[in-house]
Protein backbone atom coordinates (compact mmCIF):
# COMPACT_ATOMS: atom_id res chain seq x y z
CA UNK A 1 0.00 0.00 0.00
CA UNK A 2 1.26 3.93 -0.16
CA UNK A 3 0.82 6.09 1.68
CA UNK A 4 -2.25 9.39 0.83
CA UNK A 5 -1.19 12.49 1.05
CA UNK A 6 -3.96 13.96 3.43
CA UNK A 7 -3.98 13.94 7.05
CA UNK A 8 -6.57 12.02 8.95
CA UNK A 9 -8.81 13.72 10.77
CA UNK A 10 -11.32 11.52 12.11
CA UNK A 11 -11.28 8.46 13.70
CA UNK A 12 -8.20 5.75 12.58
CA UNK A 13 -9.37 2.23 11.57
CA UNK A 14 -8.38 1.10 14.60
CA UNK A 15 -10.63 2.89 16.73
CA UNK A 16 -13.83 1.63 14.36
CA UNK A 17 -12.87 -1.80 15.60
CA UNK A 18 -12.91 -0.56 19.09
CA UNK A 19 -16.20 1.22 19.23
CA UNK A 20 -17.88 -1.89 17.27
CA UNK A 21 -16.78 -3.95 20.32
CA UNK A 22 -15.34 -6.82 18.14
CA UNK A 23 -12.50 -9.22 20.00
CA UNK A 24 -11.77 -11.40 17.52
CA UNK A 25 -11.09 -9.34 14.39
CA UNK A 26 -10.90 -11.32 10.74
CA UNK A 27 -9.13 -8.79 8.07
CA UNK A 28 -10.28 -10.38 4.90
CA UNK A 29 -8.84 -9.69 1.77
CA UNK A 30 -11.78 -9.56 -0.87
CA UNK A 31 -8.86 -10.84 -3.88
CA UNK A 32 -5.24 -12.40 -4.18
CA UNK A 33 -3.18 -9.17 -3.26
CA UNK A 34 -5.64 -7.11 -1.86
CA UNK A 35 -2.73 -6.04 1.24
CA UNK A 36 -4.50 -7.68 4.03
CA UNK A 37 -0.58 -8.24 5.06
CA UNK A 38 -0.62 -4.50 5.26
CA UNK A 39 -3.62 -3.39 7.20
CA UNK A 40 -2.63 -6.38 9.72
CA UNK A 41 0.53 -4.57 10.41
CA UNK A 42 -0.53 -1.01 10.29
CA UNK A 43 -3.10 -2.35 13.30
CA UNK A 44 -0.15 -4.16 15.01
CA UNK A 45 1.87 -1.17 14.48
CA UNK A 46 -1.01 1.15 16.32
CA UNK A 47 -1.72 -1.37 19.14
CA UNK A 48 2.09 -1.33 20.16
CA UNK A 49 1.62 2.47 20.49
CA UNK A 50 -0.96 2.51 22.69
CA UNK A 51 0.53 -0.24 24.82
CA UNK A 52 -2.34 -2.63 24.39
CA UNK A 53 -2.00 -6.32 24.73
CA UNK A 54 -3.03 -8.40 21.39
CA UNK A 55 -2.27 -11.22 19.22
CA UNK A 56 -2.24 -12.49 16.03
CA UNK A 57 -2.37 -15.15 13.43
CA UNK A 58 -3.09 -15.95 9.77
CA UNK A 59 -5.77 -18.31 7.96
CA UNK A 60 -3.64 -19.86 4.78
CA UNK A 61 -4.00 -18.24 1.55
CA UNK A 62 -3.71 -20.37 -1.66
CA UNK A 63 -0.59 -19.42 -3.76
CA UNK A 64 0.00 -17.34 -6.22
CA UNK A 65 0.92 -18.34 -9.56
CA UNK A 66 5.01 -18.32 -9.14
CA UNK A 67 4.75 -18.96 -5.73
CA UNK A 68 6.86 -22.59 -4.53
CA UNK A 69 5.28 -23.05 -1.15
CA UNK A 70 2.14 -25.29 -1.52
CA UNK A 71 1.14 -23.27 1.61
CA UNK A 72 2.48 -19.62 1.71
CA UNK A 73 2.80 -18.25 5.64
CA UNK A 74 2.15 -14.43 6.27
CA UNK A 75 5.52 -12.67 6.89
CA UNK A 76 5.08 -10.28 9.75
CA UNK A 77 6.92 -8.02 12.12
CA UNK A 78 5.76 -7.76 15.26
CA UNK A 79 6.83 -6.26 18.64
CA UNK A 80 7.60 -7.75 22.33
CA UNK A 81 4.92 -9.01 23.75
CA UNK A 82 3.05 -9.87 21.02
CA UNK A 83 0.60 -13.14 21.17
CA UNK A 84 0.85 -15.46 18.39
CA UNK A 85 0.29 -18.79 17.10
CA UNK A 86 1.71 -20.67 13.80
CA UNK A 87 3.23 -24.40 13.11
CA UNK A 88 5.71 -25.20 15.46
CA UNK A 89 8.83 -24.49 14.92
CA UNK A 90 8.52 -21.52 13.16
CA UNK A 91 10.34 -22.02 10.00
CA UNK A 92 10.93 -18.17 9.28
CA UNK A 93 11.38 -15.08 10.62
CA UNK A 94 14.13 -13.89 12.99
CA UNK A 95 11.66 -12.45 16.49
CA UNK A 96 12.59 -14.49 19.27
CA UNK A 97 9.88 -16.94 20.79
CA UNK A 98 8.83 -18.35 23.55
CA UNK A 99 6.56 -20.87 23.90
CA UNK A 100 3.23 -20.94 25.34
CA UNK A 101 1.15 -23.38 24.90
CA UNK A 102 0.79 -26.52 22.52
CA UNK A 103 -1.81 -27.93 20.96
CA UNK A 104 -3.30 -30.51 18.99
CA UNK A 105 -4.30 -28.82 15.43
CA UNK A 106 -2.85 -29.46 12.62
CA UNK A 107 -1.72 -27.92 8.88
CA UNK A 108 0.28 -28.89 6.23
CA UNK A 109 3.08 -26.60 7.76
CA UNK A 110 3.24 -28.87 10.98
CA UNK A 111 1.00 -28.25 14.26
CA UNK A 112 0.19 -25.04 15.54
CA UNK A 113 1.42 -23.36 18.86
CA UNK A 114 0.92 -20.08 20.86
CA UNK A 115 3.74 -18.37 21.23
CA UNK A 116 5.23 -15.16 22.96
CA UNK A 117 7.49 -12.62 21.35
CA UNK A 118 10.30 -11.90 23.54
CA UNK A 119 12.45 -10.13 21.00
CA UNK A 120 11.17 -7.64 17.95
CA UNK A 121 11.33 -9.07 14.65
CA UNK A 122 9.56 -10.66 11.64
CA UNK A 123 7.76 -14.11 12.20
CA UNK A 124 5.75 -16.37 9.55
CA UNK A 125 1.88 -17.03 10.36
CA UNK A 126 0.00 -19.79 9.39
CA UNK A 127 -3.17 -20.79 11.33
CA UNK A 128 -5.57 -23.70 10.36
CA UNK A 129 -7.66 -23.54 7.51
CA UNK A 130 -10.84 -25.30 9.20
CA UNK A 131 -13.32 -23.08 10.80
CA UNK A 132 -13.55 -25.17 13.64
CA UNK A 133 -10.02 -25.56 14.05
CA UNK A 134 -9.33 -21.27 13.72
CA UNK A 135 -12.16 -20.74 16.09
CA UNK A 136 -9.71 -22.71 18.73
CA UNK A 137 -6.97 -21.17 17.81
CA UNK A 138 -8.87 -17.88 18.48
CA UNK A 139 -9.98 -19.12 21.39
CA UNK A 140 -6.50 -19.68 22.57
CA UNK A 141 -4.68 -16.73 21.67
CA UNK A 142 -7.95 -14.15 23.56
CA UNK A 143 -6.49 -15.75 26.93
CA UNK A 144 -3.32 -14.96 26.63
CA UNK A 145 -4.02 -11.37 25.22
CA UNK A 146 -7.32 -10.19 27.02
CA UNK A 147 -9.23 -11.02 24.42
CA UNK A 148 -7.65 -8.97 21.33
CA UNK A 149 -6.89 -11.22 18.19
CA UNK A 150 -6.58 -10.43 14.78
CA UNK A 151 -6.53 -12.82 12.00
CA UNK A 152 -5.72 -11.98 8.54
CA UNK A 153 -6.70 -14.05 5.20
CA UNK A 154 -8.21 -13.80 1.98
CA UNK A 155 -11.84 -14.78 0.02
CA UNK A 156 -11.19 -18.01 -1.11
CA UNK A 157 -10.96 -19.82 2.73
CA UNK A 158 -13.00 -17.11 3.95
CA UNK A 159 -14.47 -19.19 6.50
CA UNK A 160 -11.93 -17.98 9.22
CA UNK A 161 -14.18 -14.78 9.05
CA UNK A 162 -16.96 -16.86 10.02
CA UNK A 163 -19.71 -15.57 12.89
CA UNK A 164 -18.62 -17.69 15.43
CA UNK A 165 -15.64 -17.74 14.79
CA UNK A 166 -14.12 -14.46 14.30
CA UNK A 167 -16.59 -11.26 16.23
CA UNK A 168 -16.06 -8.97 13.52
CA UNK A 169 -14.35 -8.33 9.90
CA UNK A 170 -12.89 -5.29 8.14
CA UNK A 171 -13.55 -5.77 4.34
CA UNK A 172 -9.56 -5.17 2.59
CA UNK A 173 -9.93 -4.22 -1.31
CA UNK A 174 -7.24 -3.25 -3.95
CA UNK A 175 -7.35 -0.89 -6.85
CA UNK A 176 -7.09 -3.81 -8.92
CA UNK A 177 -9.65 -5.62 -7.99
CA UNK A 178 -10.93 -4.67 -11.24
CA UNK A 179 -9.93 -3.30 -14.75
CA UNK A 180 -9.96 0.36 -12.79
CA UNK A 181 -10.26 2.12 -9.49
CA UNK A 182 -14.18 2.90 -10.46
CA UNK A 183 -15.31 -0.69 -11.36
CA UNK A 184 -13.27 -1.95 -8.23
CA UNK A 185 -15.27 0.60 -5.95
CA UNK A 186 -19.20 -0.40 -7.63
CA UNK A 187 -18.06 -3.92 -7.58
CA UNK A 188 -17.27 -4.16 -3.31
CA UNK A 189 -20.42 -2.81 -3.63
CA UNK A 190 -22.15 -6.42 -3.96
CA UNK A 191 -19.84 -7.95 -1.61
CA UNK A 192 -21.26 -5.68 1.09
CA UNK A 193 -24.74 -6.42 -0.12
CA UNK A 194 -24.42 -9.98 0.48
CA UNK A 195 -22.69 -9.96 3.84
CA UNK A 196 -25.64 -7.18 4.92
CA UNK A 197 -28.22 -9.95 4.24
CA UNK A 198 -30.98 -10.34 6.96
CA UNK A 199 -31.97 -12.95 9.80
CA UNK A 200 -33.93 -15.64 9.19
CA UNK A 201 -37.17 -16.25 11.10
CA UNK A 202 -37.37 -18.58 14.13
CA UNK A 203 -38.64 -21.83 12.35
CA UNK A 204 -35.88 -21.56 9.75
CA UNK A 205 -33.04 -21.48 12.63
CA UNK A 206 -34.87 -23.60 14.71
CA UNK A 207 -34.86 -26.11 11.09
CA UNK A 208 -31.03 -24.86 10.37
CA UNK A 209 -30.26 -26.17 14.07
CA UNK A 210 -32.11 -29.52 13.34
CA UNK A 211 -31.51 -30.92 10.12
CA UNK A 212 -27.44 -29.15 9.49
CA UNK A 213 -25.58 -32.00 11.32
CA UNK A 214 -27.32 -34.55 8.91
CA UNK A 215 -26.71 -32.66 6.07
CA UNK A 216 -30.04 -32.31 4.41
CA UNK A 217 -31.72 -29.34 2.82
CA UNK A 218 -35.20 -28.85 4.82
CA UNK A 219 -37.96 -27.55 3.15
CA UNK A 220 -41.00 -25.36 5.32
CA UNK A 221 -44.25 -23.85 4.43
CA UNK A 222 -45.35 -20.70 4.93
CA UNK A 223 -45.94 -20.66 8.28
CA UNK A 224 -42.81 -22.46 8.83
CA UNK A 225 -43.68 -25.80 9.47
CA UNK A 226 -41.30 -28.50 7.63
CA UNK A 227 -42.70 -29.84 4.80
CA UNK A 228 -40.30 -32.41 3.84
CA UNK A 229 -36.27 -32.84 2.67
CA UNK A 230 -34.62 -31.98 -0.64
CA UNK A 231 -32.94 -35.13 -2.12
CA UNK A 232 -29.11 -34.46 -2.86
CA UNK A 233 -27.58 -34.21 -5.98
CA UNK A 234 -30.53 -33.01 -8.31
CA UNK A 235 -29.59 -31.11 -11.55
CA UNK A 236 -32.87 -29.28 -10.81
CA UNK A 237 -34.44 -28.73 -7.72
CA UNK A 238 -37.06 -26.49 -8.58
CA UNK A 239 -40.00 -29.67 -9.36
CA UNK A 240 -38.77 -31.31 -5.47
CA UNK A 241 -39.44 -27.70 -4.05
CA UNK A 242 -43.21 -28.80 -3.55
CA UNK A 243 -44.73 -30.16 -0.26
CA UNK A 244 -45.97 -33.84 -0.19
CA UNK A 245 -49.70 -32.04 -0.93
CA UNK A 246 -48.06 -30.10 -3.73
CA UNK A 247 -48.28 -27.10 -2.42
CA UNK A 248 -45.05 -24.76 -3.15
CA UNK A 249 -42.42 -24.42 -0.49
CA UNK A 250 -41.59 -21.07 1.18
CA UNK A 251 -38.42 -21.71 2.31
CA UNK A 252 -35.57 -23.74 1.42
CA UNK A 253 -33.33 -23.76 4.77
CA UNK A 254 -29.49 -25.26 3.41
CA UNK A 255 -27.38 -26.95 5.38
CA UNK A 256 -23.22 -26.54 3.03
CA UNK A 257 -24.30 -23.35 1.81
CA UNK A 258 -25.37 -21.70 -1.73
CA UNK A 259 -23.43 -21.92 -4.66
CA UNK A 260 -24.27 -21.31 -8.48
CA UNK A 261 -24.86 -25.12 -9.45
CA UNK A 262 -28.17 -24.21 -6.82
CA UNK A 263 -28.60 -20.76 -7.66
CA UNK A 264 -28.46 -20.94 -11.53
CA UNK A 265 -32.18 -23.07 -12.01
CA UNK A 266 -33.99 -21.31 -9.38
CA UNK A 267 -33.33 -17.70 -11.14
CA UNK A 268 -34.09 -19.28 -14.70
CA UNK A 269 -37.68 -20.47 -12.89
CA UNK A 270 -41.06 -18.55 -11.68
CA UNK A 271 -40.38 -20.27 -8.45
CA UNK A 272 -39.38 -18.07 -5.66
CA UNK A 273 -38.89 -18.47 -2.25
CA UNK A 274 -36.20 -17.96 1.14
CA UNK A 275 -33.15 -19.42 0.92
CA UNK A 276 -31.27 -19.75 4.30
CA UNK A 277 -27.83 -20.33 4.60
CA UNK A 278 -25.41 -20.48 7.97
CA UNK A 279 -24.16 -17.43 7.08
CA UNK A 280 -22.75 -15.27 4.45
CA UNK A 281 -19.67 -16.63 4.18
CA UNK A 282 -21.50 -19.78 2.98
CA UNK A 283 -23.18 -17.72 0.26
CA UNK A 284 -20.58 -18.50 -3.34
CA UNK A 285 -23.40 -17.02 -6.10
CA UNK A 286 -21.97 -15.08 -8.93
CA UNK A 287 -23.35 -11.03 -9.01
CA UNK A 288 -25.98 -11.46 -11.76
CA UNK A 289 -27.34 -14.35 -10.41
CA UNK A 290 -27.49 -12.72 -6.57
CA UNK A 291 -29.03 -10.14 -8.06
CA UNK A 292 -31.35 -11.73 -10.23
CA UNK A 293 -32.79 -13.77 -7.52
CA UNK A 294 -33.28 -10.36 -5.32
CA UNK A 295 -34.45 -8.47 -8.36
CA UNK A 296 -37.15 -11.04 -9.08
CA UNK A 297 -38.56 -11.32 -5.49
CA UNK A 298 -36.56 -14.06 -4.39
CA UNK A 299 -34.95 -14.03 -0.41
CA UNK A 300 -31.62 -14.88 0.96
CA UNK A 301 -31.21 -15.09 4.67
CA UNK A 302 -29.12 -16.43 7.32
CA UNK A 303 -29.16 -18.24 10.32
CA UNK A 304 -25.58 -16.21 11.78
CA UNK A 305 -25.05 -12.25 10.67
CA UNK A 306 -21.85 -10.83 10.33
CA UNK A 307 -20.59 -7.62 11.86
CA UNK A 308 -18.82 -5.73 8.86
CA UNK A 309 -16.43 -2.78 10.85
CA UNK A 310 -15.42 -1.43 7.43
CA UNK A 311 -13.15 -1.42 4.49
CA UNK A 312 -9.56 -0.67 4.01
CA UNK A 313 -8.55 0.28 0.64
CA UNK A 314 -5.33 -0.37 -1.20
CA UNK A 315 -4.58 1.96 -3.91
CA UNK A 316 -1.79 -0.15 -5.32
CA UNK A 317 -2.77 -2.15 -8.76
CA UNK A 318 -0.11 -5.00 -8.99
CA UNK A 319 -1.16 -5.56 -12.42
CA UNK A 320 -1.24 -2.13 -13.86
CA UNK A 321 -0.86 1.68 -12.10
CA UNK A 322 -1.99 2.64 -8.82
CA UNK A 323 -5.20 4.79 -7.74
CA UNK A 324 -4.62 7.76 -6.26
CA UNK A 325 -4.84 7.13 -2.65
CA UNK A 326 -7.03 9.63 -1.71
CA UNK A 327 -9.52 9.59 -4.57
CA UNK A 328 -9.59 5.66 -4.46
CA UNK A 329 -10.61 5.52 -0.85
CA UNK A 330 -13.50 8.35 -1.59
CA UNK A 331 -14.71 6.11 -4.60
CA UNK A 332 -15.25 3.38 -2.11
CA UNK A 333 -16.76 5.60 0.03
CA UNK A 334 -19.17 6.53 -2.12
CA UNK A 335 -19.86 3.21 -3.05
CA UNK A 336 -20.43 2.56 0.46
CA UNK A 337 -22.05 5.34 2.18
CA UNK A 338 -23.59 2.82 5.18
CA UNK A 339 -19.71 1.61 6.11
CA UNK A 340 -16.80 3.16 7.33
CA UNK A 341 -13.81 3.14 4.89
CA UNK A 342 -10.27 3.70 5.31
CA UNK A 343 -6.79 4.04 4.43
CA UNK A 344 -5.15 2.41 7.17
CA UNK A 345 -1.77 3.27 6.23
CA UNK A 346 -2.29 6.64 5.40
CA UNK A 347 -4.07 6.79 9.27
CA UNK A 348 -0.55 5.37 10.33
CA UNK A 349 1.01 8.35 9.98
CA UNK A 350 4.41 6.65 9.00
CA UNK A 351 6.50 8.10 6.04
CA UNK A 352 6.20 6.14 2.94
CA UNK A 353 9.81 4.75 3.02
CA UNK A 354 10.51 3.66 6.70
CA UNK A 355 11.02 0.00 6.85
CA UNK A 356 7.96 -1.18 8.86
CA UNK A 357 10.14 -3.74 10.91
CA UNK A 358 11.57 -0.57 12.50
CA UNK A 359 8.24 0.77 13.99
CA UNK A 360 9.15 -0.13 17.82
CA UNK A 361 12.80 1.18 17.55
Amino acid sequence: MTTAAETPTGPVLLDRIVASGAQRVAVLGLHPMAGTRTVLATLVRDLHRRGWPFAVTSAPRLPLEGDTAPEPATRLAVPEGTGLATPAPPEGGDAGLELVQRTDIETRLGRVSVYRVTAGGEVDLHGPDDAEAMEEVLRRLAAFSQGRVFVDGGWERRAFAAPGVADGIVLTLGSGYSATPERSAAAVRYLVEMFSVPPCEEPARIAWEETAAGGAAALLDGRGKQVGVLPPGLADPVPALRAADGTSVSTVVLPHGLNDDFMVPLVRSQFRCTLVVRDATRINVAPIYFKAWLKGRGRIQVVRTVRLIGVATNPVNHAGPDADPARFRKLVGDALPDLPVHDAVAESGEEPRKPIWKFWE
